[in-house]
């Protein structure tokens, strides 16, 4: 990995083979060339994802998938559920409002899990529900929610799904069709190691059709004319063509490696950072029993100076990530996304060590 080495939560180390395939020169967005290349990424994020659902690419990075999910899923003026447990969870539940929705929050503290349970008491409470929304991975409490239970009660209640796989897709196995889900999306920055740009978004059949029947949409994120668009193996908007050769690049290198050897390093890598931290004498901020595979929130019982211990690291060519939100000057965070390796995170807990030592 190129110094500096990033162990950020995106956007991530991007390889040489994705910056070279980048390289390519540009054609025009309604050309046979991007229809080619348009409908080859469809059908290898189709076969990665492992789903039938309608599969949309996003000239935007994945807040613009939120707003989309919310404007076409919700009436005009109807109700959406968040689900929160940390800041990008609190950040749907925003987007939800500013779009002229209503709001309903099923809110647990920073650093536990989201429950099937307390879904099911919330929803049981607000009959009029039409999408819970998930966060899958808490970006910054560096949690994994328990997608499965949190989707089951949601179908069980008849309510639409949005499920935020920003950082967790293609870093832990996400079974979309299985699950149900109806809206599920991510951005190429952080697991796919591709620079950000573009998002993707997996969209059921049910989601579609209700989209049918909401009135003010927007424009720009409008499901029916991204659908019309990706009939033909096109975007509405003019999208970012080197992103979308990087991102047919790593899927093709993904396919190589293998996904479950990719998530079995996730996992594994992630487990090392935790106990080396811990081994140093920092804690680990979320209940471990959901510690996300893909980035760890570490807090801070030694009371480091963490801006001075990041800069520190930074100058010995290892860049971490601060804490985000409310407990920005209680935790910092270590990515291990994408491109990460054990040897990269060994050689990092090395220099952890000396800097705190």
């Amino acid at each position: 990995m190129d110094k500096p080495k990033l162990f950020t939560v995106g956007p991530t180390y991007v390889n040489e083979d994705v910056r070279e395939e980048m390289k390519r020169q540009m054609f025009s967005h309604r050309s046979s060339d991007y229809v080619k290349l348009h409908s080859e990424l469809i059908e290898k994020l189709r076969e990665f994802l492992n789903t039938e659902n309608e599969i949309f690419i996003y000239t935007s990075s994945s807040t613009g998938c939120m707003e989309s999910g919310v404007r076409n899923m919700i009436s005009d003026g109807g109700t959406g559920l968040s689900t929160i447990c940390g800041a990008f969870g609190k950040r749907f539940g925003e987007i939800i409002e500013q779009n002229g929705r209503k709001l309903v929050e099923s809110e647990v503290e920073w650093g536990e899990a989201n429950r099937g349970e307390q879904l099911d008491e919330v929803l049981s409470k607000n009959p009029g529900v039409e999408v819970v929304t998930i966060t899958h991975c808490e970006t910054s409490t560096g949690l994994l929610n328990p997608l499965d239970e949190l989707c089951k009660v949601a179908k069980e209640h008849d309510v639409l799904t949005m499920v935020d796989t920003v950082s967790s897709m293609s870093g832990t196995r996400i079974e979309i069709d299985k699950l149900g889900i109806d809206f599920c999306f991510f951005g190429v920055q952080k697991c796919f190691s591709v620079p950000p740009g573009l998002a993707i978004a997996a969209v059921s059949k049910k989601a579609m059709e209700k989209a049918e029947t909401v009135k003010n949409r927007g424009h720009y994120f409008d499901f029916l004319n991204l659908k019309k668009y990706n009939d033909k193996n096109m975007i509405p908007y003019t999208p970012p063509i080197p992103q979308m050769f990087g991102l047919s690049k790593q899927l093709d290198m993904i396919t190589d490696e293998g996904a479950g050897n990719r998530f079995y390093r996730h996992s594994k890598i992630s487990a090392r950072v935790r106990n080396g931290c811990k081994d140093l004498g920092f804690g680990v901020f979320p209940d471990e029993k959901y510690a996300a595979p893909t980035l760890s929130c570490i807090s801070n019982p030694l009371e480091v100076d963490l801006a001075e211990m990041n800069s520190k690291m930074k100058e010995r060519g290892f860049i971490l990530a601060s804490g985000y939100g409310k407990i920005k000057d209680m935790t910092f965070r270590i990515g291990n996304m994408g491109n990460v390796t054990l040897d990269d995170v060994n050689e990092m807990l090395e220099n952890l060590e000396e800097v705190v030592g």
